[in-house]
């Protein structure tokens, strides 16, 4: 229920209410008449900010139920009810082309219903969420390239300037499975640390670095819907208000379930790097390593 309409009625989350059918709406084809008591659960608030043309879009005067309520005041139940129009949402990541495909092979009488793709009301939106998407994507897979070089780099740097602690610890019996083992525990030791220094530093830094990408979005997005508005010389009052609405804000949060997904991949990311790096000097005799000069 709309918080303004709980207030000038005087009500709140937990009272209950009665609510019956209108047997003058057109929509009310079994002229169903019954009265059901309803239980606040939540309160809403918001204003439609532009003309209103209908009640429905007085959104003070609004209540959201749940689908057996809304059912049963138009004498359906909730398996037989019958709905002129459905919204679904689909997540930011995934092609509505595709779903809408993959949703036609359910079998469903598709000549009594239509699938619409929205996005068109809201292309600014669209735009500014695929953008933040695809440069998340580009960031993780430029971050695993150039993180995998580095630590190729650093490891062998590493190992080489140990080679004649490698040496000595072969001509001691040391198996190289030992000598691989121990690296592997003193990069896991490192590792360690450096997960939990670079999550704290992410909780301050993720919302800075977000905050520019979505600016830097919104900008080009900005600039060319100017450009395409000028060239489709349209009146200032055919602008519709989801047209060039972009996203203004992102929630960035850092789970724990992400950073040990994180964690596994760069473990992974280290293996391979510690196995490349190490692999020329693991071949070589330990009186070859003694005698190497640097």
């Amino acid at each position: 229920m709309h918080k303004e309409l709980a207030s000038k009625n005087n009500l709140k989350v937990g009272d209950k209410f009665k609510i019956k059918s209108n047997i003058y709406d057109a929509d009310n084809e079994k002229q169903a008449n019954v009265e059901i008591e309803v239980e606040i659960v939540g309160l809403f608030d918001g204003k439609n900010k532009k003309g209103v043309s209908h009640v429905l879009e007085l959104y003070e005067n609004n209540v959201v139920s749940d689908i057996d309520t809304a059912a049963r005041l138009y004498g359906y139940t909730e398996d037989n009810a019958i709905y002129q129009d459905a919204t679904f949402y689909v997540k930011g990541d995934k092609n509505i082309d595709d779903v809408i495909k993959n949703a036609h092979k359910f079998n469903i009488n598709w000549k009594a219903y239509n699938l619409i793709k929205s996005s068109s009301n809201y292309p600014a939106l669209q735009q500014s969420i695929s953008g933040i998407y695809g440069i998340a994507d580009k960031l993780l897979m430029g971050s695993l390239i150039f993180s995998g070089l580095v630590l190729t780099l650093l490891l062998f740097l590493w190992i080489n300037a140990r080679r004649k602690e490698i040496g000595i610890m072969l001509s001691l019996g040391k198996t190289k499975v030992d000598i691989i083992g121990q690296f592997i525990l003193e990069l896991i030791i490192i590792s360690v640390l450096a997960f939990t220094g670079a999550y704290f530093a992410a909780n301050y830094t993720a919302k800075g670095v977000s905050d520019n990408i979505l600016t830097n979005i919104n900008s080009e997005i900005t600039k060319k819907s100017e450009k395409e508005g000028k060239s489709s010389n349209v009146g200032g009052g055919a602008e519709v208000d989801g047209f060039n609405r972009t996203l203004t804000k992102l929630n960035v949060k850092i789970n724990v379930q992400d950073v040990i997904y994180v964690g596994i991949l760069c473990t992974i990311i280290i293996l391979i790097a510690l196995g490349v790096a190490s692999y020329k000097i693991m071949k070589k005799h330990p009186k070859t390593l003694l005698t190497d000069i640097e």
